[in-house]
């Protein structure tokens, strides 16, 4: 029961975040919003797939394994990218690629999988909640971009569910022992 709860504030959180756009009825924003739902479900299948393997073989191997697979399927569209577009190697954009593929990629997979490893997959998915969190952070203090009330109900509504989704309520909630 505690799990549906968890469950359903943190639904309730990502609601209230597009809630705006359901209130005014966007379709152009529909297809995004379509495309954001379908990757949260092939993100849920990719993580049970990895809890399953991480059994047998370490998170760090199950992210590299999927890192040069997905490099192979993605390859021709990245010829295609190259041809029609050609590459820029200077400094600023290895820079930047270099950030992106080791604080964005490896290091996250790495302790994603390593996750897996330990706890259940839905209690390492709720931590797919705080993302909205880290992302609005880092637009705030990096580009300062405002904060909206929205935003602030929707965070506490995902940070509420997360918190009850992991806690260990039976030792919180144990009565102290009579000396």
């Amino acid at each position: 029961m505690r799990r549906y709860g968890a469950a359903l504030l943190a639904v309730a959180g990502v609601l209230v975040l597009f809630w705006p756009v359901l209130k005014t009825g966007k379709h152009t924003s529909l297809f995004g919003e379509l495309c954001g739902l379908t990757a949260s479900i092939t993100w849920a299948n990719y993580n049970h797939q990895s809890r399953i393997l991480s059994a047998r073989i370490p998170g760090l191997e199950i992210a590299a394994n999927a890192m040069w697979m997905a490099g192979v399927w993605l390859l021709p569209l990245g010829l295609i990218e190259l041809t029609s577009r050609g590459i820029v190697l200077d400094a600023p954009h290895l820079w930047v690629q270099s950030f992106c593929i080791l604080l964005g990629g490896v290091v996250p997979y790495a302790l994603w999988n390593s996750a897996l490893r330990h706890w259940r997959t839905s209690q390492v998915m709720l931590f797919n909640n705080f993302i909205p969190l880290t992302t609005t952070a880092w637009a705030y203090f990096i580009l300062g971009e405002p904060i909206t009330s929205t935003f602030c109900t929707a965070m506490a509504l995902i940070v509420a569910g997360v918190a009850l989704g992991q806690a260990d309520w039976s030792k919180i909630l144990k009565q102290p022992e009579a000396c």
